[in-house]
This record gives structure tokens, C-alpha cells and sequence, in this order.
């Protein structure tokens, strides 16, 4: 593994530390009307905070490290209450994550490939079919399906969420209580322990991100972090402008992050999709 790669795989893990609790920000999307309002609402958050943290010329050594941290919890909340608010139910595990995607898609400059995603995004009612007795019933054609392996991988992940959410996956049920209620949850977890067969199916390891991919992601990332620098030289002479520049760039960040996100979201795995790939003679 090279250095970008080390670089990379670091920032990931950051960005999983720091991210926090996908259920929480599920549950506080959800109060949104839309993507776009949510995105408002974070990203004037965020400018907030990242003015103040210029505005004590001698405290810098504490605030500025605690603005990155917030940076990138925001990072990572903003991205799962995009993905709540487009129907997807949200995958982070230790196996894998749709945060580690979105990044991938963040540092392509916001291009969606598919190629450099370990996976697609699952719609809940991509879940909710796999919980049913249909789904279960086609699932087993569909793990050996000739498709292609980013599709292929999806399909495989999908079968194991079912298996988990039946096991007792606690952040699995906390997002779907979150996005279905507590009623429907439980009724839907009842069901689902009667329904979800255990095919022991073989989720791939995880991919690296690509030298390419990791390379930029470390680039993108560490020129939002020394750009600080600056705004804290412009905070010696004029600090309302050096907290307006930082107020500016963590715009700039999040608001390229809720592109990533939009665009990663929008490409999931659909119920629709996996019923015409489960149809006889369907080449899905």
C-alpha cells in the first residue's frame, strides 16, 4: 500500500470516527422537506461554526482542530440525511459503508462511476423486498447472477443486511425505526424473522480505493485543512474577513460533499431493479 493509499484509508477511518451516529442524523434530516432543505440548514451550521473558529485571534491552537473535527462530522451527517431524504436505507458496518463510497465520488470530483464504488446505495424498499418472502425466494438466483462485480457486490451486501437486520443489528433497526417508525419497524422485523433465509452468502473484501482515487482524496482533503492557514494570517489584520474566508471554505466543502452524496443516493439500488434482474431469462 502506498502513501496515498495510507493517507486515504486514514481519512476514512477519520471520517467514521468523527461522522458519529448515522441513526441521529437520519432522524434529524427526516424533519426536512428535501435534500435541498437539509443542505441549508447544515451548511449554514457549518459557516457559522467555521467563522467563530477565526474569530479569537489566541485561541486558534484549540479551535481550528476542533473546527476540522466538526467539518467532517457535518461531512458525514449531511451525506447519510441526503441519503434518508432520497429513500435509501443507510449502510455504514465494518464491512461496508456508503460514507467510504461518497468519498470515493468526492474526490472523482463528484463523477459518479460505479467502478471506483464498492457498492451501490440500497433503497429501503430495496431492504424491504429482501425481507419478504419474494425477495428470499429470488435472492439465491441473484447471488449467482453474471452481472457485473460493482452490481454484483450490491446484491450480495443486500442479502447480508436481511441476515443481520434478522440477527439483531441494532444500527441497522435504530435506521430503519428511524425512517419507517417504531410500529412499523417491529411489525416489519416479525415478519422478516419468518422470511430472511441464511444463505451464507460471500460478501467481498474490501477493495482499496485506487491510487488515483486515494491520491486525490488525500489532496482534496489536506488543501481544506492548510487553507486555514491562511484565514488565520488574514485574522491578524482583519479578523472579520479571515473568519469570513473560513466561513467560506467550509461551504465550499460541504456543499461539494452533498453533491457526492446527491449523486450516489440517486443511483440506488431500487426495488424495481431487483425484481427485472430476478425475472426468468433476465441477463441482469
Amino acid at each position: 500500500m502506498g502513501l496515498e493509499d495510507t493517507i486515504a484509508e486514514a481519512i476514512v477511518m477519520a471520517m467514521d470516527e468523527l461522522a458519529g451516529n448515522p441513526q441521529r442524523a437520519v432522524k434529524s434530516a427526516l424533519d426536512c422537506d428535501s435534500p435541498a432543505q437539509w443542505i441549508k440548514q447544515e451548511t449554514t451550521k457549518l459557516a457559522v461554526i467555521g467563522g467563530a473558529e477565526m474569530v479569537a485571534p489566541g485561541l486558534h491552537a484549540f479551535t481550528i482542530p476542533t473546527g476540522v473535527s466538526y467539518l467532517l462530522h457535518k461531512m458525514g451527517a449531511i451525506s447519510w440525511g441526503i441519503g434518508a431524504l432520497k429513500g435509501a436505507y443507510i449502510v455504514e458496518t465494518e464491512a461496508y459503508s456508503d460514507l467510504r463510497n461518497i468519498l470515493a465520488l468526492w474526490a472523482n470530483e463528484s463523477d459518479f462511476n460505479a467502478a471506483i464504488i464498492e457498492h451501490l446505495a440500497i433503497s429501503l424498499e430495496a431492504l424491504l423486498w429482501a425481507l419478504s418472502e419474494e425477495g428470499q425466494a429470488a435472492m439465491p438466483d441473484l447471488l449467482g447472477a453474471s452481472a457485473d462485480e460493482t452490481t454484483l457486490r450490491s446484491y450480495h451486501i443486500l442479502q447480508k443486511l436481511a441476515e443481520n437486520f434478522v440477527a439483531g443489528d441494532e444500527r441497522g433497526y435504530g435506521i430503519a425505526q428511524a425512517m419507517l417508525g417504531a410500529d412499523e419497524a417491529a411489525r416489519l422485523l416479525a415478519a422478516a424473522v419468518e422470511n430472511v433465509n441464511h444463505l451464507n452468502c460471500e460478501v467481498m473484501l474490501t477493495r482499496p480505493l485506487g491510487r488515483k482515487i486515494s491520491r486525490r482524496l488525500a489532496y482534496k482533503l489536506a488543501s481544506r485543512i492548510s487553507a486555514r492557514v491562511p484565514a488565520k494570517m488574514i485574522v491578524g489584520f482583519i479578523p472579520v474577513a479571515g473568519a469570513i474566508a473560513n466561513a467560506m471554505l467550509n461551504v465550499q466543502t460541504i456543499q461539494s460533499m452533498a453533491e457526492a452524496a446527491e449523486k450516489y443516493y440517486d443511483r440506488r439500488l431500487r426495488r424495481e431493479h431487483l425484481e427485472a434482474a430476478a425475472m426468468p431469462g433476465s441477463s441482469r
